[in-house]
Formats: C-alpha cells, structure tokens, sequence
C-alpha cells in the first residue's frame, strides 16, 4: 500500500494485486449500488483492508505489525522496533496509532485510490475490545473509567490557551525557514531608496555627533542585522518577533534622535512604513499555510504537522576493539542477549563461532546473533480524541500512555477541554491530574539551599533586566516587564545521591604503588535538576552532576569537588535569564561545599563534541554549543563572582598548580571520574612502559626531598662508587603530561575554597577583587539596605546566603554579603529552610498552606534511581523511549514522563508491545513466544483468529503483567525514623541476601535463610521478572543491584551479581568513550593550533 501510493510505473508487478483489490471493490460497490443498496464508507474501506489482508502473505504483512489510527494492522519490518523502543508504541484504547506505516497521513493519502475510503477515514473507528471490526460503529461506547490520565486535564483556561500557542508553527518556525522570511524583509528594506542611511552603523566621530551614544542607548541598523542573520548555521534570532524587534528599534533610534520634520526622521518613518506592511504580508501567508494544514485531516489536529519523526536510534558496540563506539548509521550490525547487546560487522567477523559469547550473565552462539540494518526510522504517536474524533500526536497531547494500563481511559484533546471549560465559564482546573508535578519530588538540603537563593534574587534581576530594555528601547518600563517576565516559578530538587568509587585504573596502580597510592577513591555523587512551570507543565531545563570526595578520602583528592557534568535547553523564559539563573546555581552550590568543610574545586571546561550529548537527548537546532573559549569564560566570570562575594579564593589551572612544582609528581593530582587526567595519564604510562620495557625500577617520582643517588665515576674504570646529594629527576609522566597540556591550561580550571582551615596563600585574590570588595562594603553602608533587587545590588553581588564569618574576604566579604536589610528579610522569611542547608539539624519545613514538609539529609542518606544515578543511563532512557528535547512541546512530553519515572521508579523502565496491534502490554497477560526474538501478543490478539502473527507460528507462553506501582519513589512521604529504618532494613537484607546465596546448610541457623533462598529460587525461575512488574522480583533485584555495586569478587555466588556488574560496566564504556573521544579532539585540536603558530 505504501510503495503503490508514491509508484507512477503503470506495469508494476508489485502494485498489480493493490489495483485489482482496489478495481474488484468499486466494482462490487457499483453493483450493489445499482440495486439499490447503498454502502457506508466504512465497509468499504474495511472490504477493502480485509481482501488485501486475506490476499497477500503473512511473511509480506511483517511479523511486528502495529495498529494504525483506524485499527488496521501490517508493518513493514523495517519499522519494528524491539521493546527498548516501546515507549514510543504506547497506545491508549484502541483509537491509539503507534509508529506503524498506516499513518493519518499514509491513510489518509490513499484517498487517491479510492475517494469512499478517503471520506470515512475522519470517522474510522475500532471496536471497543481494540479488534478491527468491519462492522464496528463510527462512535463506540463510553467507557466505564472516565478518568483521564492526561496532564492537561489540570490546567486552567489560561495554561491551555498557552499550550495550544506554543503548538503554532508560526511563532516556532524552523531556524532556516525564519532566515529566509527575515532576509527577505531586509532586502525590501536595504534597497528601498532610502535604505542606503540605514545599511551602516552611525559612526559619532565622523559623522560629528558628541552626544549620540548619550541619547541612544542600543545602536542598531540593517547591516548588523543581517550579519546577525547571517552568522553562524542557525543565526542569532530565534523568532520572527525577535528579528523584528531589532527593525523597529533601528528606525525608533533614528527618528529619536533626529527632530521632527527633519530629513532623516522622515525618511525613517517612511521606511518603518514599508516593514510594517511587508511584515504583515509575511504574517498573512505563514497564517494561510498555517490554516491549510490545520484542515487537513490527515494531520495533527493541534499542531498541523502529519509524520514527524524522531532522532534515529543510537547502538553502541559491545566488541572487544570497539570500546562502546557507535554503530555508523545505514551500516549493518548484529543483535543479541534479549536485544540488548550488539556488535558492529567488524567485531562480528572476529567472533569465534565454536566460543560462546559471555556477556554478563548471558551465553549465546555467533549462529544466534541476528543480522541487521541501521536505518530504522521511528514516527511520533498518536491518540485519537473521544470527543471530537481527529487524531493528534500522543506529544502535542501530553498524553501519558504509560498511566493507561487497561487502554479504557476517557481522553479530550486541549481543542475540546478548552471548550469545554469556556463553555462551563470555569477558569481553574476541572480536576487534579494524577500526575504530580516537580513540587512534589523529595527536597534535600542542598535542593532547599539552592531553590531558596535562586528564587530570592531572580525577581530582582529580571527587574533590573526590564529597567534596561525600556531604558535602551524607549518603551515603558510596564511593557519592558511584561516582556521579560517570568515564565513561571522554578524548581530545584535533587535526585540522587549515592555513594560511588572511582577505580584507579592498573598502569597508574602499579607505577605508584611504591608511594601507597590508594586502588580507589570515594565520592559521593548527586544530581541536580532544574524545572520551570511553562504553559503548566514542569519543563526539565539545567541537569548538573556533582562529585564530592569528603573528609575520608585520601590524598590528593580530600575535600575535593568535581564538577562533572552540566548540560542545558534553552526554553527558560525569559531566555536572557539563562546564564543569570545557572551562575547562581554553581555559586551558591560552591558556598554550600563550602560551609561544610571542602577546600577545591575542579572544573573541566571542555564542550560536547557533535553527535555527543552530555546529559539531554536531541537538544534544539539552534541551540548552539560553546566553543571551548566561551565556555572557559563562562566558567570563569562565575567564579570571579564567587570572589567577588568572599566564596573562594584563588582562582587557577592546574598546570600551574600541579605541573610548574618539580617535588610533584602525578600521584599528587587529583584523581577524578571523567576528568581528563586519568585517561590521558594511563596513556603516557602506557607510552613508557613500551618504550623503557616494564620492570626497570620504579617509575614513580620522588616525594620531595634530596634522594641518595650512587652514581659511578666516569674519569676511571674501577668500580669506585661514591655517594652525592643530587635533585631527583622530574616525574617523567609529569613532564610529558605537563607538556601536552600546557597549551591548554586555561580548560582545567581549580578554585581554591574560603573553607575554615584554608591557608592564606590559597585565599589571594586579584588587586581588583579587593577593590571591588571595598567599594561594595562602602555602598552598602551608604545605602543602608533600602534597595532590594536593583542593578547595583545584583552587580555587587550581595547574597542573601552569604555569612559575616567568610574567610579571606579582608574583612570586607562579610560586610558586602550582609549588607542589605532586605536581603536580611528574605533570608530569615525562609530562615528554616536556609539554615538547615547550610549547617542546622532541623530537618523539617513548612509548606505554604503550613504543612509540614520533610527535608532528606543529601549527606547522610541514600537517593537511588536508576535512570538518574548516571548521566549515561538517563541518555539510554531518554534514546530507548525517544524523550527528546529538540522542541518545546518535545520538551514537555519529556519532562512529564521523566516526573512520571521518578513517582513511579518501581514501573518498568522499558515495556513490551503487541506485535499485532502495537499496544504497550501494562498489565493482563503477555503472550510470549519463546522462540521469535522479542515477539509478544496482547490477549486481545491472542485470542483473535484472524490475528496476523507473521512468520511466528510457535506455540506462545502466558506472561502475567502487573503494573509497576510507585513502592520506590524515594520515601519523601517517611518520617525521619521511617526513613532511618527503613536504610536499616536494607542493609540486613542485603546482608541477608549475601548470606542465603552462599549458604548450603538445609539446618541453617538463620530463621529467614530459608524464606529468603525461595525468594531467589523464585527470581530465577520468574517469567514475569521485574521489568514484568513482578513485585517479588523487584524487591530482590533492587538488593542485588545495590550489591554489585560495591561487590569486587571475581566470580561472585550472587544470583545475577555478574550481570549486573557488566550492565554497569558497559555504561562505564559508553560515558569513558565519550570522555575519550572529547580528550583526544582536544589534543588534536591544541596541537593543531600550536603547530600553526610555529609554522609561522
């Protein structure tokens, strides 16, 4: 049906048997007709569908077929996706389309063939059982659970009216397409007979205007304009509104400073004339185009679009030579272990056949792996509406199809609910989602620190930022904050916190073993997340991964802080907040370390190579990544703040830290996951060995001192030996690895902490920052704190978190930090929460309404979640389910689902689909063939005679499906005791656990031995599993989890402890791969560039 809809070959055998169903079904409507029996559209496009199904072969049909949005089923196989790829195949109800090649607009297309067809595609509906029925009714009964499960069920009027605009195309046009409109405006504007006075930036000094730049306070003219257009892939401008903007302030300056009635204000006005017609000439053909997909009813009833598809599929290869590279998109690969292990054809051909492959707790034969192709190419879903019937995409509906188990749920389009509730004249929601929200996530210290201070100093930047534009626009400052103002409140919480080891890798092991260099350094890994409230829903903008290495450490890493990872969208709004809102993010972090005893901070400031994300999947076109020098600068103009307010101290490399001190060598470096220096230092060393050959003496520096050295006397030829005080040669990694990096140095940037015992050498700071200092602590006093929120008190950056008693502020920090009386206010309005972030017991806070909140102790508790714990496994989640973050209403539907995971972190991360209708199997029973790879059935299917299995004709096994609940969404709701306890209780069943899978006894002491060794006889006979929802299984496999990750035995008696340890390796692989990948560009780009500068 698909190739017959685009081929124009009139003798082609393949679309020969689609024309003759085709010529046979008009000819028996005809027939009919004629005597006098009229046939509905919808028989006969089912007669039609049921002739082509009888006809062609089920090898033809595709064995993983999924349902259309009008209940048909064939799939090509080249569109089958195995259940890592599920998500994106949920289905709600029958009238649910999941990624198969009968789309609205492929259906809707084969109108062409045959108009009866074409005409009932709007009303073609399913039976209420989810089977195809030629006789079923254009509108099927209500179902008995009326509840919707949709997120926009909660929003007001208002957030729904805001949703649907987000949705238009005109106000998010693609970057080239807005390029074109926007160079096609300029040009009618730079060649219009006066355009040549406004081409070209005012120049004062020739033009001999002293006070221009006094009046005018943002310069603008076309030519800027259009190298602002012009520059880069995407440009500048993100908006027709934006470009706009700049258009009219060019020619607002113009007749500002000109009087009236001069030749220049005229000629302005006369030009801005132009724009505004042309203008409205472009508005009205993108809002034609705009109507004319709206009423096509083969498209999206919200957003006018028809197919959109996702990002291509990413698989990593598990060789042995690879080391987790990616797969090459079109080339072939293989796949195998429960389509969870793959090989690239390289590798492939280096298996041994007569070898089984042992991968984890896996076995498998070469002969098993199954051949494929890169190519797959994934649709966005779609769910029909039961009010007014049009399709929309399951994403521009914000519809949850994981909260809808039994497919039964009631669902209305935004269109229709905002109808609705106009016509019900109801301004607030009609009734709550089950779907909470960022809020209700688990709060921490840490959260509570940074949630309080951003939120206490973004009102009064975004202010100050309004009281700029109106000044530099000439427009009210009412209008100016009405257009900067914030899009909705935001939300910090942190999401993990677990206990995590870095594993020094053998080279440097064994070089420095002689100095008792440590096998493994502790840390304690959390994860931040960011969330802002646009158009009603918690949209995830800013993710930062933290690595603290405590008090317990050893040397060099003690009280060290890595920053690991940090990545961004750039939906924030107002947009121009962004860098404001993260800067305060990181300072306020670096205080809160702090206050609690850390004494550096490192930072590799090195940006994503192309293809690579750090932390968000398939982020915006015209989203920019920072060349390595802006992002240095980022990083910089952030600490100089924390300088500026007595956080830290000296600021430098760690070249010059580390390198530049010959009694150092590289066991006096900081040791830290992911950073550049251990990978590139297990290179160097590798380097040596092979050059010297291993076992020639120790390799290893010396500690600082004057050794003993015998050397011989070369003037003789006795063997007269003498003694001398000489200088230990330099540690030949050090030089090697000082060299490489001294090119760039400025990446690797350490900031030395004003913590308690910080030394004083460590806590100078430039000649300017103490002046700053000064002036600051002066202004303050003059001042009185009678300002809150204006531009001289963001500029000198006085925070309400910081203290009177920092260290090395010259006695100034303190004073510029507690200057103001308000900022005093703000801090003690929210004193409980503050002081418990910072260094309090208390462990509580108040809500609102007055409730009691609970605030977890990040430090001394565990936050698990196995989709956050890692950057790498949230990629993975976010790749296998298509959570995208490319646009907006993506950005959304993403955000929903990764809150939904989080309430919900017992559900299944990835579930399996009905190969014949492609609903995702939430609960009931799965049907499952033992033999075809990843291949399962709904009941509903199961049961159907007429069901198209494909090629699967093997007897199928029961599956019971149990919804995953939310028994491990993190305990928020636990008392501090609960919360104690329940720890407690984990590490004697862990301790329990470790016991029974070692314990041959049948007359074991231990009363739960023998309960605990049927509950994991139970786990390895279970056809359910965990990701099935089996409770049982869950609960164990969360224990077994939480042992392999600290255990270190080789061949460990654990059940699953060996698959689980190689799961976690391999995301390992990935995250160093990317790490590798990144350090070596970065050399090759340094020496690239120091080569161009001797060659001159």
């Amino acid at each position: 049906l698909s190739h017959s809809r685009r081929c124009k070959d009139t003798s082609c055998p393949a679309c020969e048997p689609v024309r003759d169903v085709i010529r046979r079904s008009q000819a028996e409507a005809q027939a009919e007709a004629s005597r006098g029996h009229t046939i509905s559209a919808h028989e006969v496009e089912a007669r039609l569908l049921n002739q082509l199904l009888q006809e062609a072969p089920a090898h033809e049909l595709g064995g993983r077929s999924g349902s259309s949005p009008y209940g048909y089923g064939g799939v090509a196989p080249s569109m089958s996706s195995s259940s890592y790829n599920a998500e994106q195949r949920a289905s709600k109800r029958p009238r649910v389309h999941e990624n198969a090649v009968m789309s609205p607009a492929a259906a809707g297309s084969m109108g062409s063939h045959h108009p009866a067809m074409a005409a009932s595609m709007s009303t073609s509906r399913t039976s209420a059982k989810g089977t195809p029925s030629a006789g079923s009714s254009a509108t099927s009964s209500k179902p008995e659970d009326a509840s919707s499960f949709s997120l926009i069920n909660s929003f007001t009027v208002d957030q729904i009216e805001k949703h649907l605009a987000s949705l238009n195309r005109m106000s998010q046009l693609p970057p080239a397409q807005l390029k074109v409109h926007c160079l096609d405006l300029l040009k009618v504007l730079m060649q219009h007979e006066h355009g040549w006075v406004f081409n070209c930036p005012v120049d004062p000094v020739e033009l001999g205007l002293p006070d221009y730049l006094d009046i005018i306070k943002k310069p603008m003219d076309l030519g800027t304009i259009q190298k602002k257009l012009e520059r880069g892939d995407n440009g500048q401008y993100h908006s027709l509104d934006d470009f706009c903007a700049d258009v009219h302030l060019t020619f607002d300056n113009a007749t500002l400073y000109n009087e009236e009635g001069s030749t220049v204000h005229s000629m302005a006005s006369e030009l801005k004339d132009v724009f505004v017609v042309e203008h409205k000439k472009v508005l009205a053909q993108l809002k034609s185009e705009e109507e004319a997909r709206r009423k096509n009813d083969r498209a999206c009833g919200l957003c006018g679009c028809e197919k959109l598809l996702f990002e291509p599929p990413v698989y990593f290869c598990n060789g042995m030579n690879c080391a987790s590279k990616r797969i090459r998109r079109n080339s072939h690969y293989y796949i195998g272990g429960g389509n969870q292990y793959f090989w690239c054809t390289t590798c492939f051909n280096e298996l041994d056949g007569r070898i089984p492959i042992e991968v984890g707790d896996l076995s498998m034969q070469k002969a098993e792996l199954l051949k494929k192709k890169n190519d797959e190419v994934h649709e966005e879903s779609w769910v029909q509406c039961d009010t007014c019937e049009r399709w929309i995409h399951q994403i521009c509906g914000l519809f949850n199809a994981r909260q809808n188990k039994e497919h039964k749920s009631e669902y209305n389009c935004p269109s229709c609910l905002l109808k609705m509730r106009k016509r019900q004249k109801k301004k607030t929601p009609g009734s709550a989602s089950s779907l909470p929200g960022a809020e209700a996530l688990p709060r921490t210290k840490l959260s509570e620190a940074l949630e309080s201070h951003v939120r206490s100093r973004v009102g009064g930047h975004v202010r100050s930022l309004a009281e700029g534009k109106a000044q530099s626009e000439n427009i009210p400052l009412e209008d100016a904050m009405k257009q900067m103002s914030l899009g909705g409140p935001i939300t910090i919480r942190q999401v993990t916190s677990t206990d995590r080891k870095v594993e020094v890798r053998e080279g440097m092991l064994k070089r420095y073993k002689h100095k008792n260099y440590p096998e493994e350094f502790p840390f304690r890994c959390k994860c931040i997340v960011v969330f802002q409230n646009l158009d009603g829903v918690d949209v995830i903008l800013f993710a930062l991964y933290v690595y603290e290495h405590g008090d317990n450490n050893p040397a060099p890493n003690k009280k060290t802080v890595y920053i690991s990872y940090l990545d961004s969208v750039h939906f924030m709004k107002p947009r121009k907040i962004r860098t404001f809102v993260y800067h305060e993010i990181l300072i306020c972090y670096l205080d809160y370390v702090r206050k609690k005893g850390f004494s550096t901070a490192h930072i590799w400031a090195c940006p994503p190579l192309k293809g690579d994300d750090y932390i968000f999947y398939a982020k915006p076109e015209d989203q920019k990544t920072p060349k390595d020098t802006r992002l240095r600068m980022w990083y910089i103009d952030m600490l100089v703040e924390c300088q500026k307010r007595g956080i830290c101290g000296k600021v430098t490399n760690m070249h010059d830290q580390y390198f530049t001190r010959e009694q150092l060598d590289a066991s006096d470096v900081p040791y830290l996951e992911g950073d550049y220096f251990p990978g590139e230092a297990e290179n160097i060393i590798a380097e040596l060995d092979k050059a010297k050959g291993k076992g020639k003496g120790k390799k290893g520096g010396v500690n600082g001192k004057k050794s003993k050295k015998k050397r011989k006397k070369k003037d003789d030829d006795d063997e007269d030996w003498v003694e001398d005080d000489e200088p230990a040669p330099k540690d030949e990694v050090m030089v090697k690895l000082g060299e490489l990096i001294s090119p760039m140095k400025e990446s690797f940037i350490v900031a030395f902490l004003n913590c308690d015992d910080q030394s004083e050498e460590n806590k100078e700071v430039p000649k300017a920052i103490v002046e700053y200092r000064k002036k600051a602590a002066h202004e303050a006093v003059d001042n009185d704190g009678t300002t809150d929120g204006s531009t001289t008190k963001d500029n000198n950056g006085t925070d309400g978190n910081e203290t009177k008693d920092n260290d090395g502020t010259d006695g100034s920090g303190g004073d510029v930090a507690a200057s103001s009386s308000d900022t005093r206010k703000k801090r003690d309005a929210d004193g409980n929460i503050r002081v418990v972030s910072a260094d309090s017991s208390k462990s509580s806070a108040a809500e609102a309404d007055g409730s009691q909140i609970k605030i977890i102790n990040d430090d001394e508790e565990e936050m698990d979640c196995e989709f956050l714990n890692d950057r790498q496994a949230f990629l993975n989640l976010c790749r296998g389910n298509h959570y995208q973050f490319d646009e907006l209403r993506r950005a959304k539907h993403t955000s929903m689902m990764v809150l939904w995971h989080l309430h919900n972190r017992g559900a299944p991360k990835f579930v399996q689909s009905c190969g014949s209708c492609g609903k995702e199997i939430l609960s009931g029973t799965r049907w499952h063939c033992p033999v075809c790879p990843d291949f399962d059935l709904c009941t509903d299917c199961y049961r159907n005679p007429h069901t198209n299995r494909g090629a699967c004709t093997h007897k199928m096994e029961a599956i019971s499906v149990e919804g995953g609940g939310s028994d491990e969404s993190g305990g928020s709701g636990l008392t501090e005791a609960q919360r104690r306890e329940r720890q407690r209780n984990i590490q004697l069943h862990i301790q329990l656990i470790e016991h029974a899978s070692q314990c041959n006894s049948r007359n074991c002491g231990s009363q739960n031995c023998a309960k605990m060794k049927a509950y994991l006889k139970h786990s390895l006979s279970c056809q359910i599993k965990a990701s099935g929802g089996c409770k049982i299984c869950k609960r164990i496999w969360t224990l077994l989890r939480f042992h392999a990750q600290n255990c270190k035995v080789r061949d460990c008696p654990m059940p699953q402890c060996n698959g689980i340890r190689e799961r976690i390796r391999q995301l390992k692989k990935q995250q160093q791969a990317m790490d590798d990948r990144r350090r070596q560009e970065m050399n090759r780009h340094f020496m690239a560039a120091r080569a161009a500068q001797l060659g001159r």
